[in-house]
C-alpha cells in the first residue's frame, strides 16, 4: 500500500502562513469524493470506476462503513472489510486518500456529542484513512482536519469538518419511522468552540485560490425532513459569516442524503456564490424523490454514483467541472462553475 508522506515545503510564490495542519507541495488538477458504502455489498461498489478517473485525490465524506454502536472491535471489522476490497486497495496504491465521519461510521445513526464512544471511534477511523501518527488531528478531540496543496498552478485547501463529535442533539418527530422528522435545535451547536476557532483561522490563511470545505450533512438545502445544518440555524449563521471572511472562493462537498445534487446560494459579504456539490450514494441510493431544495441547480441523482471535480487553474479565478458518475463511468450530470 502507498503511503503518503507529508511534508512542508516553501516555495518563493508561498507567502502565507502555515496554517494547514498539513502542506504539501502537490498539483491538484482532478479530486473524487462521495459517501455512503455498505461495506458488506462487495460486489456493488464503484472503486473500478473511480480508479478509472485516476483522480489526484480521493475524499470520503462520511458513512464511509455502516457501524452503529459501541462494539470498536465490529467496527475495525466493517472498515477492514471495505479496505481490503481489491480495486480499493488498487485506489491506495495510485491515490491520495482523506476524509471525515458522518453518523454510521462515527458510531450512532444522527448522533452527535452524546454518543460515549467517539474518542475510541476516531482511532478506528484513523486507523482506515492511514492517518499519520504525528497528524495535528490525532492530538486533539474530534476529527477535523485540513490540507494544503501547494504548486506553481495554484494552492488549493481542503478542510474537513467534524459535524459529529461536538454536535449538540437533535430531536424529531415520528421518531423510529418512515416519517420522521428532525425538529429545530435554534441554539445548538455543531461544531464546539475550539473547531470554530481552528476553521477561522483556516480560512485567514493567505495566499489561497480556492477552499474546499467537507462537511458529512448538507449546509445550504433547507427543506428536506432530515438531519441539516439548517435544524441548527444559530450555527449555520455562525457558519455563514465565517466564510465570508474567506479571501478565496468556497466550495461545500457533503454526503449524506443517498442522492446527489448540487445546490447555490448567494451570502452577505462574500464575492462570490457558494456552492455545495453532494455526492451520495456510493451504492446505496434512497428512492425517496419528494425532496425540497429551491436552492438546487439541476436534477437531483438517485442511483449509485461518486463525484469528480477537475480543477483548472489556468484562469484568474479557477474554473471548476463537476460530473457525477455511475456504473460503467455513465456520466450522470455535469456542472460548470465560474467564480465572476
Amino acid at each position: 500500500m502507498k503511503k503518503t508522506i507529508y511534508f512542508t515545503i516553501l516555495f518563493p510564490f508561498m507567502l502565507f502562513a502555515q496554517q494547514a495542519d498539513v502542506t504539501v507541495s502537490k498539483a491538484i488538477n482532478q479530486i473524487a469524493f462521495g459517501s455512503c458504502s455498505q461495506q458488506n455489498l462487495t460486489n456493488n461498489q464503484l472503486w473500478a470506476e473511480i480508479n478509472a478517473i485516476n483522480p489526484d485525490l480521493w475524499i470520503w465524506l462520511g458513512d464511509n462503513v455502516y457501524s452503529d454502536g459501541v462494539d470498536m472491535n465490529q467496527r475495525r471489522k466493517d472498515y477492514d472489510l471495505q479496505k481490503s476490497h481489491p480495486d480499493y486497495q488498487q485506489l491506495l496504491k495510485q491515490t491520495e486518500v482523506i476524509g471525515i465521519w458522518d453518523d454510521h461510521d462515527f458510531g450512532l445513526n444522527d448522533g452527535g456529542r452524546e454518543y460515549p464512544m467517539k474518542d475510541e471511534s476516531k482511532e478506528e477511523l484513523f486507523r482506515f484513512l492511514d492517518v499519520p501518527d504525528d497528524h495535528p488531528a490525532r492530538a486533539r478531540k474530534g476529527a477535523y482536519q485540513s490540507y494544503t496543496y501547494a504548486s506553481t498552478q495554484g494552492t488549493l485547501k481542503i478542510i474537513l469538518l467534524d459535524a459529529r463529535y461536538f454536535r449538540d442533539s437533535l430531536k424529531w418527530n415520528n421518531p423510529g419511522t418512515a416519517e420522521k422528522e428532525a425538529l429545530v435545535n435554534e441554539n445548538g451547536d455543531v461544531l464546539g468552540e475550539a473547531q470554530w476557532k481552528w476553521f477561522k483561522k483556516q480560512l485567514s490563511e493567505k495566499g489561497i485560490d480556492l477552499f474546499i470545505v467537507g462537511t458529512g450533512i448538507q449546509v445550504i438545502p433547507t427543506e428536506h425532513r432530515w438531519e441539516k445544518w439548517s435544524n441548527f440555524p444559530t450555527a449555520r449563521k455562525r457558519l455563514m459569516k465565517v466564510i465570508g471572511g474567506a479571501n478565496a472562493p468556497l466550495v461545500f462537498i457533503s454526503g449524506d442524503r443517498h442522492l446527489s445534487e448540487v445546490s447555490r446560494m448567494e451570502i452577505d459579504d462574500f464575492p462570490y456564490p457558494v456552492w455545495e456539490f453532494t455526492s451520495s450514494s456510493l451504492n446505496s441510493p434512497s428512492g425517496l424523490k419528494e425532496d425540497l431544495n429551491k436552492y438546487r441547480e439541476g436534477d437531483k441523482i438517485h442511483v449509485p454514483n461518486f463525484a469528480g471535480m477537475e480543477i483548472d487553474w489556468e484562469t484568474e479565478k479557477p474554473v471548476l467541472q463537476l460530473r457525477y458518475y455511475g456504473k460503467d463511468n455513465v456520466e450522470l450530470g455535469q456542472h460548470s462553475i465560474r467564480f465572476e
